[in-house]
């Protein structure tokens, strides 16, 4: 999964399309985790191992999957051959609506696991974009397109997005700056979330109508990407810390939906116990709040958040991106 520095509603179309957007982000050990076998019938079966959800059917009944199931039908009806059916078990270590992208890291997950299990073979960027075209177009679900690649990928990437194409600008940091920040950053589970889709399809309609700050917010989330960028391969990283209280501020004018008074009252907590800055860390609405909170403060910080009766998590880096392998 990943955490979304800035530049967050910048790859929702039409903006890209229109006016190029920029995210920053860095992929998480947080995993999803999909097992494909391929059957010999026509038939699947499904075992949601977090939903405690078992389904099963003919492939071409694929359509009647219980919707809590609904990431799931998107991979196998793209990816099944010959009509034949698969075994297929999918497990997160993050729930959609988290806000860490795990919607669209499950729907990485199980497409990386059927092209394996069906001996079919795909570079990072075209495995990127299935999942982009399975979660937007096979399945009809609202949202951008930057967690897909965040997925695939792994580290720290700059993602550049120009229409449908997308350039991955992956960052290699020094070892220094990758420990510091993995010691200074946390995420705060605000406990609650909004459907990503409302709030998106909120900002679509602001930015197409032109209400409000969402032209000028989403202008300046693209800009701080750049600058964050820049600031973290100087490795200026208190500069960095600060900055990310830029993003909230632009994130907040995107959309009236987006900060709820348990992000707000979290933020000024943080912020009042030593943290530098922090933003929500999805589309907002609930899900997790990430911060920046240096050495000398950090304990400060993480109890400060704890007192209000959040749940406070480590952050540890992921460089390696999708791994797929095969077992008997």
């Amino acid at each position: 999964m990943r955490l979304s520095f800035a530049g967050g509603g910048t790859d929702v179309p039409p903006y890209p399309e229109r006016e190029g957007g920029a995210v920053l982000s860095v992929a998480i050990r947080r995993y999803a985790y999909a097992a494909a076998r391929v059957r010999e019938d026509d038939q699947f079966v499904i075992r949601s191992l977090d939903l405690g959800l078992i389904a099963e059917g003919p492939i071409g009944e694929l359509s009647e999957l219980d919707q809590r199931l609904h990431l799931l039908r998107g991979p196998i009806s793209r990816l099944a051959i010959d009509n034949r059916g698969v075994d297929l078990r999918v497990q997160s270590q993050a729930p959609p609506g988290s806000g860490l992208g795990a919607s669209s890291t499950i729907v990485v997950a199980v497409l990386g696991a059927l092209l394996s299990a069906y001996g079919r073979v795909a570079t990072p960027h075209q495995l990127a974009e299935m999942a982009v075209e399975v979660e937007r177009e096979d399945l009809g679900l609202t949202g951008g397109t930057q967690d897909h690649y965040a997925a695939v990928f792994g580290g720290f990437n700059f993602l550049e997005f120009a229409g449908n194409e997308v350039v991955v600008n992956q960052l290699k940091l020094p070892l220094a700056t990758v420990a510091t920040l993995e010691h200074n950053l946390l995420i705060c589970n605000l406990g609650s979330s909004r459907e990503s889709a409302t709030i998106i399809d909120d900002q679509t309609e602001r930015y197409e109508s032109d209400k409000g700050e969402t032209h000028a917010a989403l202008r300046r989330q693209r800009e701080l990407a750049v600058e964050m960028k820049q600031l973290l391969l100087a490795g200026e990283l208190d500069q960095f810390g600060r900055t990310l209280d830029q993003v909230w501020e632009s994130k907040r004018a995107i959309s009236p939906l987006i900060a709820t008074e348990e992000a707000d009252t979290a933020y000024e907590v943080a912020l009042s116990a030593g943290a530098l800055g922090g933003k929500i860390a999805g589309a907002g609405g609930g899900g997790f709040m990430l911060f920046y909170a240096p050495f000398r403060s950090r304990f400060e910080v993480a109890q400060a958040l704890r007192d209000l009766g959040h749940e406070v998590l480590d952050v540890a880096l992921d460089d390696a991106g999708l791994q797929s392998w095969s077992h008997d």
